[in-house]
């Protein structure tokens, strides 16, 4: 199992079932079964998906990850091609305890959410060996979530970016606001890895942690702010973003100086379309599998289910309140599944959380009167894909029983949510849930589960 605290959470048999759907999504992107399952060799192609590589066409192959469970990804692929390998690098948020010790694979771990100098060292590791490629050699890449942090290629990119993160994630801004600047501070986000590794041939396997639009590239370009992918916004895209929320939030924000110095920095990303001749960029996962999959599993088990959204966003706090809302009172029972990734607005010194556990808790605080009325009918969970809601849990189950033990502990709800100290509230009601990090980050997961 994947979530390790399943038999302290299941307290009721309708909590049991809501924690074995969400097992369900979980399963669809564990990520060594995720790999082992879609990538395949046969006589000497590579089978990927819905498309092949004849692996005689190249002299070496070599493997590059980027981002939060590229290393296990990468340990996979490692062991699928076996003595092809030539050489491979990963850079993840943790080194994971590999049995094969033979694989021509190095891990290296980095910060997350803020770069750090580790992730620098990795990030030169990674650039040496894509300038190692030559004409007639292969690499593939797993790009995962987390990856812009991660990927860093200089100390005045890690300054900057460092600055650029903490201030307008502050400012409420979102994940295509936020990596559009990154793109254009950096030599290896935007299109640079791929400018990098040119003229070796490049599969990028995205796996998509942001609710883009994946039809097109502009969407899977936001994904680690797209290395190997031809970036179509501009240098005047940053500054826009820049202005935006320095017209706004003056004072909180940036300063006249941090403006002017962030927009000297801000360079071009690589434009030249012979870069990209070579690359092919393809959507690995996203959070359609495990939504799928948790739909799936609500089915085989009597209930009704319906996917309200995969791009659900807006604060964290009110995320969930419409999913209840749309619940049908007839007597069938209803899931209610969505995915997407919402944002916390964060005063002065916060308390520990996540938006997966403030969506709970939100939820909770806003609906107790449904949740009342129905007793025990009514549960709700958001959870972390990765199984790291910015805190060691993944996320919250919450229902009336949760309600009651908050009142017998006089827990004040509103208080918790003020001081987003969510993580707190549902440690001593027992709400929180804890997961093994071994599956793909694909955005939050949410759902709302009626007897």
């Amino acid at each position: 199992m994947i979530i390790t605290n399943f038999k302290n959470l299941a307290k009721s048999p309708l909590r049991k079932k809501a924690l074995q759907i969400v097992e369900a999504g979980y399963e669809a992107i564990n990520i060594k079964k995720a790999v082992l399952e879609r990538i395949k060799i046969n006589k000497n192609k590579l089978f990927i998906s819905d498309f092949f590589v004849d692996l005689n066409k190249y002299r070496k192959i070599f493997i590059i990850g980027i981002g939060k469970g590229s290393a296990l990804a990468s340990a996979a692929l490692a062991e699928i091609l076996g003595k092809r390998l030539a050489e491979g690098i990963a850079i993840d948020v943790k080194k994971p305890k590999l049995k094969i010790e033979n694989w021509k694979l190095k891990i290296f771990e980095g910060t997350h959410p803020n770069p750090s100098a580790q992730n620098i060292k990795a990030t030169k590791k990674i650039v040496e060996l894509a300038e190692k490629a030559g004409e007639d050699d292969l690499i593939i890449s797993f790009i995962c979530g987390g990856g812009s942090a991660l990927l860093c290629g200089s100390e005045k990119e890690l300054k900057n970016s460092r600055e650029i993160f903490s201030k307008l994630t502050s400012a409420g801004a979102n994940i295509t606001e936020i990596n559009t600047i990154r793109k254009h501070l950096s030599e290896v986000k935007g299109g640079g890895l791929a400018k990098i590794a040119y003229p070796a041939s490049l599969i990028s396997l995205i796996i998509a942690d942001t609710p883009l639009n994946f039809k097109n590239d502009r969407g899977l370009s936001m994904v680690a702010s797209g290395p190997t992918i031809y970036d179509k916004t501009i240098k005047k895209d940053a500054e826009r973003v820049i202005g935006k929320y320095f017209n706004i939030r003056t004072s909180d924000v940036f300063q006249t100086s941090d403006v002017q110095k962030l927009i000297r920095v801000l360079k071009e990303t690589p434009k030249n379309k012979k870069y990209f001749k070579k690359v092919k960029n393809k959507m690995f996962l996203s959070n359609r599998e495990p939504i799928a999959a948790m739909a799936k599993k609500a089915k085989q088990m009597g209930f009704m289910p319906k996917i309200y959204s995969l791009k659900l966003k807006g604060e964290a706090k009110d995320s969930l309140v419409p999913l209840i809302n749309i619940l049908s009172y007839r007597k069938v029972p209803q899931v209610i599944l969505a995915g997407g990734e919402t944002i916390i607005k964060l005063g002065k010194n916060p308390g520990k959380g996540g938006r997966n556990i403030e969506a709970v808790l939100g939820a909770i605080h806003n609906s107790q009167f449904v949740i009342r009325n129905k007793r025990n009918n009514l549960i709700i969970i958001s959870f972390a894909s990765d199984g790291r809601d910015n805190t060691e849990a993944a996320g919250a189950i919450g229902d009336i029983l949760t309600i009651d033990n908050a009142e017998k502990l006089k827990l004040n709800f509103e208080k918790y949510l003020k001081n987003h100290n969510t993580f707190k509230f549902f440690k001593k009601t027992g709400d929180l849930i804890f997961a093994d990090q071994k599956t793909f980050n694909v955005s939050d997961l949410m759902l709302i589960l009626k007897s």
